[in-house]
């Protein structure tokens, strides 16, 4: 498994990826966009203010023998309670057939690894309730869940 930084080369491969992790994690009851009708235009865009703010975003693609099976993608935000900057995992995705290989908990660690070499206070991160697959995974990484409401307004 390769671990990098994401190239202009990635585009196709991280909208699908991402697509790919949207239809997985979109429920019913989610409050999420429909992604099935978001143009790749708009994935386009994402990705290109992604790549040309290094500073305040951080796309990772997850490579098995080349060929990438998952991504990273990371934002930077200024945290007065941990007197720093913070890095927070903005989604995880390894695809289903390559999950249970340690992949998730190489990319964790990776991740971890990159914070503390970039001088980073703390990582965070939010999960779905309706993901219990994802909860035992943070918790087995040694990750305690703080009981918060994430809040959201679309602009």
């Amino acid at each position: 498994m390769n671990i990098r930084l994401c190239q202009p080369g990635d585009e196709k491969s991280w909208i699908d990826l991402n697509r790919e992790f949207m239809n997985f994690e979109i429920r019913e009851d989610s409050p999420w966009n429909d992604t099935e009708k978001t143009p790749d235009s708009v994935f386009k865009n994402t990705f290109k203010d992604a790549l040309e703010n290094p500073g305040l975003i951080t796309l990772l693609i997850i490579e098995e023998t080349g060929i990438p099976i998952g991504f990273a993608n990371l934002m930077t935000v200024f945290s007065v309670w941990s007197h720093g900057k913070a890095l927070i995992l903005d989604d995880l995705f390894i695809q289903k057939e390559h999950q249970g290989k340690g992949y998730g908990r190489e990319v964790m660690l990776h991740v971890e690894q990159y914070a503390k070499n970039c001088g980073y206070k703390r990582l965070q991160f939010q999960s779905e309730p309706t993901n219990p697959g994802a909860k035992k995974f943070y918790e087995a990484l040694g990750f305690i869940a703080a009981d918060m409401h994430f809040y959201v307004k679309y602009l």
